[in-house]
C-alpha cells in the first residue's frame, strides 16, 4: 500500500471515530431532556384555581412554586396554577373544571354550598412577628368624636369596602350586632370601594363616623402615619391575637379539593402541605410561613348565610331537589285528576245548594239576562213585585213585574237605564222607590254584572230600607235640633255659620252682611228656685215659640246653653246691629210667663256682633257675641252690648302672635343673648356651676326677660330652634374659659328631650368647639322628664356615655315621684324655689325639702337649693345639708362678657 492510501485510510478512520463520538455526546445530553418531556406529556395536569385579587400575573408568580412543590411529590401528575378574577372561579367551579381551589374563606363559603368541596390545609401567614391562622377587621373613628363602645354607634355612618367584603364589612356588622344594634335600621352604610385606603379616607373627611378594615392593614397604617388619630371603638385586644380587632376571628384561606380530584390525590396534598418546611422556595415565594391542618370554617358560613343570604331560583330548586320535584309533580297531577273527577260530581250538588240558599234569602233577589228577563227570584221578591202579577215570575220582564222610580232616570223603566250605566264586573248601589198596591216602599238596590257561560247576567237585590231611613231621618233631627225647645243645637249654629255664611256664599251672587246676637237670660236661676224645674223647662220651650213667631222668616234660631240662644239675621241696609238685638230684647220683655206667674217679665243681656260680607272666618263669631254678652252681664243686665275689637281677650291673642313674630325675628336675626347664674357650693374647694339663662334683645335694642317668649315658643315648637342656639353659644364660651372656671348647667325643653337629633347636635358641638364633657351639666325639667319618661332615660343614658352630668330641675313642684326620681337616678336635684320660699311660715315644705335631700344622698346625687334671697332660707337649707345654693341672696344673673 502506498502512503498516500495509507494517508486516506487514517483521515477516513478518524473522521468515523469522530463522529460516532459526535453521536455518543448527543445521545447523552438530549437523552435525559426527550424523557423528561415525554415525561410531562404523560403527566395527568391538575388544575389549581387560584383567586387573582391582585392581578393573574402577580397570583401566578406568587403560587407557581408551590404547584412545582406538589408536581415533584406526585408522580404521574402536573399540577397547573390557573389564576382567576373571583366571578371566573366560582364559574369555573361551577363548571368542573378545577381540581383544587385556592381562594379567600367568603368564597370558600359560598362554593361549599354549590357542589362538593372540602378543606385539606388552612394558609399560615407573617403577623406583627407571630405566626396567623386567622384573620380580624377593627371598627375605628377619629379622636373626639364621643364613640366609646360599638352601641354608641346608634343612627352613625360606617364606611366598609363593599357589603361582601369579609374583613372590609361583613365582621363590623356581626360585631355592631353583638353589641346590640340593629344594623338594618339604626346605622347608615357607605361603600367606598378598594383600596382599604379609602375607607380610612371617608371617616377622615367626615363622610362617615367610623370605618371597617381589616387589622392587620389598620396596624400598618398607624405604624405609618401615627399622627392620625384614629382610635379603635371600644376594647380592641384579643388575646393571641397581635392586631388591634374588636370583631371575631375567621380562619385564613384554605386549600381545598373539589370533586373531581382524583381519588387518594387529595389525601396526599393535604399532607404534603402541611409538612411543608417554612423555609423552602414554595413557601418563601408565596409569602406565607406554611400550612397547617384545616380550621372550623363554621363560622365563616354562618356569617355568609347571615349577611349574604343565596337567594332562591328555580335553577337552585332544580338543581338541589329535582328529585322531589317530579314526585311531587306526579302527586300533584294525580290529585287534579282525583279532584276533577270529584268536582264534576259535587257541581251538580253545589247547584241545588246554590238554588236553596238563594231562594232563603231575606232579601229580594232575581237574577236576569242581558236583556232583563227574569231567570231566577227568591221568596224575599214577593214584597216587592206587583200584586195582580200571577204565576211564575221566571221569563218575564223585570219592568213588568216590579213598578221601580229612580231618581233621575226614566220614570217608565228605570232598570233599564241603570243597567246601561254598569261597566264590567262592577257592584253598584243605588236608592229607589217601589210601589205597591198603593204604598210606596224605600228600597236600596245592588246591582252586580255577572259572566256566565250563556252570556252576562245581572244580580239584583232589594232591600226595603223605609223604617231605615225614617230612624236615619229622626236620629239627624236629634243630632241638630235641641230636644227641649226644637230648634237648632250648638253643632248645627256653628255648621250653619261655617257653611250658609255670605263668605261661603256661590260666585256672582250678591252677598249682604248679617248680625249676630247672643242672648243670656237674666236671673233666670231664681225662676226655677220659685217654680220648680219643670217650669223652666216650659219657660224655655215657649219662649223659643215665642221667637220662631216673632223673628223674621230668614232669621236662624239656636239654643247654645240652659238658658242661652243665638239669633243669626241678614243685616238690611238701613238697619244696624245694635238696633236688631234691642229688637230682640224687646221681643223678650214682650213674652208673657206661663199661668201665675204672668205678672212677671224676663230680662236679658244681650251681645251682638256684625258679620261683614267677606268674613271667611264667621263660625269665629260665636266667641265674640258671647263675650258682647258677657260684657253686658258685668254691667248689670238687660241691656245690649255690641262687640269691639279692643276686648282684652282679643288683644291678648294679637300680643300672642306678636310676640311669636318677634321671637322668630330675633333668632333669625342673631338678637338673642346669654346670661349665667352662679349656682355655689356649700362646701369650699367644690367648683362652681353657671347656670345658662336666655335674654332676647327687642328691635329697639332693649334687653328682655324671654319668659313671655318661652311659651309661645313651646306652643308653636320653636324651642328646639332655641335650645340650639343656647347649646351652641355655651360650648362656644366653656371651650374659652380656663379648666378651673367651674362647671355649664344648660336647660333644654320638653320639645328637645323628645328630638330624636338632639344627641347628635350635641356631640357635634361638643366637638367642634372642643368643650370637655366632664364639665357641661344638662337640665330637665320635672315637667319634662314625667311626660316624656323614655325618651329621657334614653337621652340621659346616651348623654352619660359622652362624659355630660344630667340634673333634674323644679324637683318637689310637679307630680313626680320619688320612684320615678330613683329610674331617672340623676347626677343633681334642683329642689323646686317655691318650696325653699314656703320654708319659714310652712313645716310641709320643710319636711319634703328635707326628705329630697335624704334621698338624693343615699342615690348620690348631689341637692340645689333654688331661690334663696333670705338669710333665713340660707340657714335652713344649710341646715338640712344642701350641696349647692342658687338665688339672689349669692349671685344675680350677669351677661357673660362680665364673668
Amino acid at each position: 500500500m502506498s502512503g498516500v492510501q495509507t494517508g486516506r485510510l487514517f483521515v477516513f478512520a478518524g473522521q468515523w471515530i469522530a463522529s460516532a463520538l459526535f453521536a455518543l455526546i448527543s445521545i447523552a445530553l438530549v437523552g435525559p431532556a426527550s424523557a423528561q418531556a415525554d415525561k410531562d406529556s404523560a403527566a395527568t395536569p391538575i388544575q389549581i384555581g387560584v383567586l387573582a385579587y391582585a392581578g393573574k400575573d402577580e397570583a401566578l408568580n406568587r403560587w407557581q412554586a408551590t404547584a412545582d412543590y406538589l408536581s415533584e411529590r406526585n408522580t404521574g401528575y402536573r399540577f397547573v396554577i390557573k389564576p382567576l378574577f373571583l366571578s371566573e372561579l366560582r364559574n369555573a367551579f361551577v363548571e368542573g373544571r378545577l381540581d383544587f381551589v385556592l381562594t379567600q374563606s367568603l368564597q370558600f363559603a359560598e362554593l361549599s354550598r354549590l357542589d362538593s368541596i372540602w378543606p385539606l390545609a388552612t394558609l399560615v401567614v407573617k403577623g406583627n412577628g407571630q405566626q396567623l391562622e386567622q384573620l380580624g377587621a377593627v371598627i375605628f373613628t377619629r379622636q373626639g368624636t364621643g364613640f366609646v363602645e360599638l352601641d354608641d354607634l346608634v343612627g352613625a355612618r360606617i364606611a366598609g369596602t363593599s357589603p361582601n367584603a369579609l374583613g372590609g364589612w361583613l365582621l363590623g356588622m356581626q360585631a355592631l350586632e353583638d353589641s346590640g344594634l340593629d344594623v338594618e335600621r339604626q346605622i347608615t352604610p357607605i361603600f367606598t370601594g378598594l383600596p382599604l385606603e379609602a375607607v380610612v379616607d371617608a371617616v377622615l373627611d367626615g363622610r362617615a363616623h367610623a370605618g371597617v378594615v381589616r387589622s392587620s392593614f389598620f396596624q400598618r397604617y398607624l405604624e405609618a402615619y401615627p399622627d392620625s388619630r384614629l382610635v379603635p371603638v371600644g376594647q380592641a385586644r384579643r388575646e393571641g391575637f397581635p392586631y388591634p380587632s374588636n370583631t371575631p376571628l375567621v380562619p385564613e384561606w384554605p386549600f381545598a379539593a373539589t370533586a373531581r380530584a382524583p381519588d387518594g390525590l387529595a389525601a396526599s396534598v393535604a399532607r404534603q402541605l402541611i409538612a411543608m418546611p417554612g423555609g423552602t422556595p414554595a413557601a418563601e415565594q408565596a409569602r406565607i410561613v406554611g400550612w397547617r391542618t384545616p380550621l372550623d370554617y363554621s363560622i365563616v358560613d354562618r356569617l355568609h348565610d347571615k349577611w349574604l343570604p343565596e337567594p332562591i331560583s328555580p335553577a337552585s330548586l332544580l338543581r338541589h331537589f329535582w328529585q322531589y320535584l317530579v314526585l311531587i309533580l306526579a302527586v300533584v297531577l294525580a290529585l287534579f285528576a282525583w279532584q276533577a273527577r270529584r268536582a264534576t260530581r259535587r257541581l251538580g250538588a253545589e247547584k241545588r245548594r246554590l238554588r236553596r240558599a238563594f231562594s232563603g234569602l231575606h232579601t229580594g233577589a232575581v237574577l236576569t239576562d242581558a236583556s232583563g228577563h227574569i231567570l231566577l227570584t227568591n221568596r224575599a221578591v214577593e214584597t216587592f213585585a206587583r200584586a195582580d202579577l200571577d204565576g211564575e215570575l221566571a221569563g218575564r220582564s223585570f219592568c213588568e213585574v216590579f213598578n221601580l222610580q229612580i231618581e233621575g232616570l226614566s220614570p217608565q223603566c228605570a232598570f233599564g237605564d241603570l243597567v246601561e250605566q254598569i261597566e264590567t264586573r262592577e257592584t253598584r248601589s243605588v236608592d229607589g222607590m217601589i210601589e205597591r198596591n198603593n204604598q210606596r216602599f224605600d228600597v236600596n238596590l245592588k246591582l252586580s254584572r255577572l259572566e256566565a257561560e250563556g252570556g252576562t247576567q245581572l244580580l239584583v237585590s232589594m232591600l226595603d230600607v223605609t223604617d231605615l231611613r225614617s230612624a236615619n231621618a229622626l236620629l239627624t233631627y236629634r243630632a241638630t235640633h235641641d230636644r227641649l225647645t226644637g230648634v237648632l243645637n250648638r253643632e248645627a249654629m256653628e255648621e250653619f255659620l261655617s257653611q250658609a255664611m255670605p263668605g261661603k256664599a256661590p260666585r256672582n251672587e250678591p252677598v249682604h252682611a248679617s248680625c249676630l246676637v247672643w242672648t243670656d237670660l237674666d236671673e233666670f236661676r231664681l225662676l226655677n228656685e220659685i217654680g220648680s224645674r219643670e217650669l223652666g223647662d216650659r219657660i224655655l220651650a215657649s219662649l223659643a215659640s215665642h221667637f220662631s213667631l216673632e223673628l223674621p222668616s230668614d232669621a236662624v234660631l239656636a239654643r247654645m246653653g240652659v238658658d242661652e240662644f243665638a239669633i243669626w239675621m241678614p243685616l238690611a241696609s238701613r238697619d244696624t246691629c245694635a238696633l236688631v238685638a234691642r229688637e230682640v230684647l224687646e221681643i223678650i220683655h214682650s213674652f208673657q210667663l206661663p199661668d201665675e206667674h204672668e205678672h212677671l217679665r224676663l230680662k236679658a243681656s244681650v251681645g251682638v256682633t256684625r258679620i261683614d260680607s267677606d268674613d271667611l272666618l264667621a263660625s269665629r263669631r260665636l266667641e265674640d257675641a258671647e263675650r258682647a254678652c258677657q260684657s253686658a252681664q258685668r254691667l248689670g243686665g238687660d241691656r245690649v252690648v255690641q262687640f269691639s275689637g279692643e276686648d282684652t281677650e282679643l288683644l291678648e291673642r294679637e300680643q300672642q302672635i306678636e310676640r311669636y313674630n318677634a321671637l322668630q325675628a330675633a333668632i333669625a336675626e342673631d338678637r338673642l343673648d346669654l346670661a349665667a347664674q352662679r349656682i355655689v357650693p356649700v362646701n369650699a374647694g367644690t367648683p362652681i356651676i353657671h347656670e345658662m339663662l336666655l335674654r332676647v334683645t327687642g328691635g329697639d335694642g332693649r334687653l328682655r326677660f324671654p319668659s313671655e317668649y318661652i311659651e309661645i315658643a313651646e306652643k308653636h315648637n320653636a324651642m328646639g330652634d332655641v335650645d340650639r342656639w343656647v347649646i351652641r353659644q355655651s360650648c362656644r364660651w366653656l371651650a374659652r374659659q380656663s379648666p378651673d372656671s367651674g362647671t355649664l348647667s344648660i336647660n333644654l325643653s320638653a320639645h328637645s328631650v323628645q328630638d330624636p337629633e338632639m344627641l347628635d347636635f350635641i356631640r357635634q358641638e361638643l366637638g367642634v368647639w372642643g368643650a370637655d364633657p366632664a364639665r357641661v351639666v344638662f337640665e330637665i325639667t320635672e315637667t319634662a322628664a314625667i311626660l316624656n319618661l323614655d325618651q329621657a332615660e334614653r337621652l340621659i343614658g346616651s348623654m352619660r356615655r359622652i362624659g355630660c352630668r344630667f340634673a333634674l330641675d323644679d324637683f318637689g313642684g310637679g307630680f313626680l315621684s320619688f320612684e320615678y326620681l330613683r329610674r331617672l337616678n340623676p347626677d343633681i336635684v334642683k329642689i323646686d324655689g317655691r318650696l325653699i320660699e314656703d320654708l319659714s311660715h310652712d313645716p310641709v315644705a320643710a319636711v319634703i325639702v328635707s326628705a329630697i335631700v335624704q334621698v338624693s344622698r343615699v342615690m348620690g346625687a348631689q341637692t340645689v337649693a333654688e331661690w334663696v334671697e333670705t338669710d333665713d332660707q340660707y340657714r335652713r337649707v344649710i341646715e338640712m345639708g344642701v350641696d349647692y345654693i342658687q338665688g339672689f341672696l349669692l349671685h344675680r344673673p350677669a351677661p357673660l362678657d362680665q364673668r
